[in-house]
């Protein structure tokens, strides 16, 4: 039974010391803010490229309305 619970000991502690370890190596990585930077700019592009789609689409919708006999008032 003591071999069991020393062998539990090294197994629990690897796993310490391996946490420990992961951790210290993403507290030292260079570009943690980069997957931010990007998604900015990724969330910017779409919000331009659905304002010129939007831009597009409402052009169309106003030349049609304004086909319409009646639509501009009585």
């Amino acid at each position: 039974m003591n071999t069991l619970k020393a062998a539990v000991m090294r197994a629990a502690l690897a796993a310490q010391e391996l946490g420990r370890r992961l951790v210290a190596e993403l507290r030292n990585r260079g570009d943690r803010g980069s997957g931010v930077v990007e998604t900015i700019i990724i969330v910017a592009g779409f919000a331009g490229l659905a304002f010129v789609v939007y831009m597009a689409v409402s052009s169309k919708v106003h030349g049609w309305i304004n086909k319409i006999p009646g639509s501009t008032g009585p």
